[in-house]
């Protein structure tokens, strides 16, 4: 057994793990307490929170098999600080987040808080730190000074923070339903784009993908908005429809409004965001950007299918899986996430025993 300690007589006692590879954090204090986690990412650091853990309660912040020696763990508690020996600073703030940098917090608009450093060994692929009621200091309430810190919440991803700041947006028009259909619908937004001349945005919603653009009678104040929308945000939306053709809808947008019930599993959808190499196949990568998979030979895309997040297959154990349609013929196509972290995603497809694997 190892054992890190964040102040003398301090009692953080951590261990290697034998049943789930990551960075596995527990809450051993007699009260609620909540967490966040830097770690080198590349050229730079990167600090993400909050995991809120109740007394006994565990939660693994960085998943997969360890690829750092070193991480840095803050955590705070409503009435409590905590006041590490060694302190490293870094950007936090009080919503859900995911910064990268450690330097000029304050400048950027976020907090800077002193991390502990945790030391994993040469070789750990796992490691469990448990988080003990010695490393906090009751906060004095009193005439003399102090509050509280306030821990939040609950979890809420970058995704969550952005599109509350955006959404929502309603810009009534005259003579709705002039356009076409009036329509209502939810479903995943899909990002803005440029090609050639045509600028648009766009979203899937029950196989569907939805088309507004410049120029077809939306105001061109909300398209500008959904330019700093993230891609992957659960909204729903409404307006007409123009016209439709076998899996496309071009439309007339009057509202967008941030929708998170529809998407319980934002998280995993945040994680797999971003391009992923084939581990079988050294010329094959995969594209994930908000509800669409595309594969990847060589650099140049070959095939994209539309993604859904879900509990579990109509016919399959449960979930989360991945549900993969081809746009073409509907086929849906259902894999089980096993794990996801910030440089491993593991999938395996119901019936195959061998797992697929992708890498940053």
């Amino acid at each position: 057994m190892r054992s890190t300690f964040w102040m003398i007589g301090l009692a953080v006692m951590s261990q290697p793990m034998a049943v789930q590879a990551g960075l596995e954090i527990c809450n051993e204090a007699g009260f609620s307490q909540s967490v966040a986690v830097a770690y080198r990412d590349g050229d730079a650091y990167r600090t993400r929170g909050w995991w809120n853990l109740d007394p006994g309660q565990c939660d693994t912040p960085v998943t997969g098999d360890l690829k750092r020696r070193y991480y840095y763990v803050f955590a705070t508690a409503t009435g409590f600080e905590s006041d590490p020996v060694e302190r490293y600073s870094f950007c936090t703030e009080l919503s859900g987040f995911s910064i990268v940098g450690d330097e000029d917090c304050e400048a950027r608009g976020f907090d800077k808080s002193m991390f502990a450093k945790i030391d994993t060994g040469k070789t750990a692929k796992d490691y469990r730190l448990n988080i003990k009621a010695g490393i906090f200091a009751a906060l004095d309430s009193g005439s003399s000074g102090g509050s509280a810190a306030t821990p939040p919440a609950e979890i809420v991803y970058r995704t969550d923070s952005e599109a509350r700041r955006i959404l929502p947006l309603y810009l009534p028009m005259e003579n709705s339903g002039f356009f076409g259909e009036a329509f209502s619908q939810v479903g995943i937004f899909q990002g803005c784009a440029y090609e050639y001349e045509d600028a648009f945005c766009s979203f899937h919603a029950e196989g569907w993908k939805y088309y507004v653009n410049y120029g077809n009678g939306t105001e061109v104040t909300l398209l500008d908005a959904l330019e700093f929308l993230p891609v992957g945000t659960p909204v729903a939306f409404g307006g007409d429809m123009i016209s439709y053709g076998d899996i496309t809808v071009d439309t007339v947008f009057r509202e967008v409004s941030y929708f998170p019930e529809l998407d319980p599993y934002q998280h995993i959808r945040e994680a797999m965001m971003g391009m992923w190499r084939d581990m079988t196949d050294h010329t094959a990568q995969v594209l994930i950007e908000g509800a669409e998979w595309t594969d990847m030979y060589n650099g140049e895309p070959a095939a994209t299918y539309f993604l859904q997040i879900a509990a579990n297959c109509d016919a399959g154990p449960g979930g989360p899986v991945l549900l993969q349609t081809n746009p073409e013929d509907r086929e849906p196509y259902c894999y089980m996430i096993d794990s996801v972290s910030d440089d491993e995603m593991v999938l395996y497809y119901y019936g195959n025993p061998q797992p697929f694997v992708y890498r940053r």
